[in-house]
């Protein structure tokens, strides 16, 4: 039986398009806006030491956890109305955090905030291909969504900063849920209609061992070696089900080709070594320079636009180089960028000793974000973007968990009494991070050395 999809480009793509990358901004921005407001919340909600982290992990928990369901979900029930489900479910729980009364009903609406955010990830990423069906066209939406995804960040930490020091930590989860809002608002209108695809199952059962497992996985990892375990338990489980599932959540097949392989290791490793820095980055500006959280915060922005130009740049040069060396270059870059930070010390200067690495890391950072976004999808038949999307993103957020696990950990080795032991600790660290970098490097140019032309 034959299936007829769909290519016809909507009267307004580019409209389309910035719906797309507000939704995975705001996806981004759930992590990095909070970051400054935590110190606010704790005080205001009595949370302590103890539960202050857990309004960080409980969102990155839901967004790993629930993003193959999602990507699923998409390609089973159509990907804009998961989308418009999606943003709306983070919506409500953007307004719940606003509105918490007490620690325990914002950590429920961070848990809700984040389940919206992985819902909504996956189809945005899918859609792409339906809103710009011209390779040409589709390569430059993908830099426009990449880089306002990797922007995000570094904007997050500016206008967290200045929302909570002008009005208040509420106001901060305010804006997302009116952006949220307005983007589910004109969503139906701008976004396609779902194409014709293949009828397909939910795997439920796949479903509840892949999201249980990264759950407990995520939980663990820096936390107690009885999670991990479980969670390695329930993931091993979850591979031989999709073996033997005969319409399985995830299609194994899809990860034997190399561009999505080479995506899966640059989402793993980078994420690992770009939340290790970022994590250590506000500690080592505010303890040892003395910087204020929003100087801190505004430090960070030569990123956000540096990385909006390296984005742009690397739609115009995939086709003429490939995936391999743009990835390659791209991580290679990351790598000098984050080492050059083992230069700092309680003297450093920030247009002379921090602004030259954020740059370089930068120019990685939109290299590697816009083609990891292009090979996640390359070589996948079109009725599983979804999950693929899902896929590539879930290694993200699990290198995201990772870097900032593993990175702290060696710090906390490493640090002994006094300023000079804390820069040692930092230093190492970051030395951490620079070193997954290298080896995503050389674990993308092995995985991609027969298809330089792939693009």
């Amino acid at each position: 039986m034959t299936t007829t999809r769909r290519r016809e480009t909507p009267p307004r793509p580019w409209l389309a398009l910035i719906v797309l990358a507000s939704a995975v901004g705001l996806d981004v921005m759930g992590i990095a806006v909070v970051n400054t407001a935590l110190p606010v919340i704790g005080a205001d909600l009595g949370m302590g030491d103890g539960a202050l982290p857990w309004v960080m992990t409980l969102y990155a928990v839901a967004f790993a956890g629930f993003l193959l369901p999602g990507g699923r979900l998409a390609d089973v029930l159509g990907r804009r109305r998961v989308f418009v489900a999606g943003v709306a479910i983070y919506a409500v729980g953007s307004a719940g955090a606003a509105a918490a009364p007490t620690g325990a009903l914002l950590l429920i609406a961070r848990l809700l905030q984040g389940t919206g955010a992985a819902v909504c990830g996956p189809p945005a990423l899918a859609l792409i291909p339906e809103v710009f069906p011209d390779p040409a066209r589709r390569a430059k939406a993908v830099s426009v969504y990449t880089a306002v995804g990797a922007g995000s960040f570094g904007g997050g930490l500016v206008l967290g900063g200045v929302l909570t020091e002008l009005a208040g930590w509420r106001s901060v989860f305010g804006v997302l849920a009116a952006v949220a809002l307005l983007v589910t608002a004109v969503a139906p209108v701008l976004l396609p209609p779902a194409p014709q695809l293949p009828r397909q199952s939910l795997d439920l059962p796949g479903g509840l061992l892949v999201s249980t497992g990264l759950i407990a996985l995520v939980l663990g990892v820096g936390s107690t070696l009885v999670f991990v375990l479980i969670g390695l338990v329930l993931l091993t489980g979850f591979v031989v089900r999709e073996r033997m599932a005969r319409e399985p959540l995830l299609p194994l097949a899809i990860l034997t080709g190399a561009p999505v392989r080479a995506a899966t290791a640059a989402g793993l490793v980078f994420f690992t070594a770009l939340n290790g820095l970022l994590y250590f980055a506000p500690l080592y500006l505010q303890n040892v320079l003395s910087y204020s959280p929003m100087a801190s915060g505004l430090a960070i922005v030569p990123m956000s636009a540096t990385v909006i130009l390296s984005a742009r740049a690397a739609a115009a040069l995939l086709p003429k180089v490939g995936m391999r060396w743009l990835l390659t270059g791209g991580l290679l870059l990351m790598t000098v960028g984050v080492a050059t930070w083992l230069m700092t010390g309680t003297g450093t200067g920030y247009w002379t000793g921090l602004l030259p690495g954020i740059v370089l890391m930068s120019v990685g950072q939109g290299f590697v974000f816009t083609t990891m976004t292009v090979a996640s999808l390359t070589g996948v038949a079109p009725e599983r973007h979804g999950v693929a999307g899902a896929f590539n993103i879930t290694m993200q957020q699990i290198g995201a968990g990772l870097g900032v696990a593993v990175v702290t950990a060696i710090a906390a080795a490493a640090t002994t009494p006094g300023v000079g032991g804390s820069i040692t600790g930092y230093h190492a660290g970051i030395g951490a991070a620079a070193a997954a970098a290298l080896l995503g490097a050389i674990a993308t140019a092995y995985t991609l050395r027969r298809r330089t032309n792939e693009r």
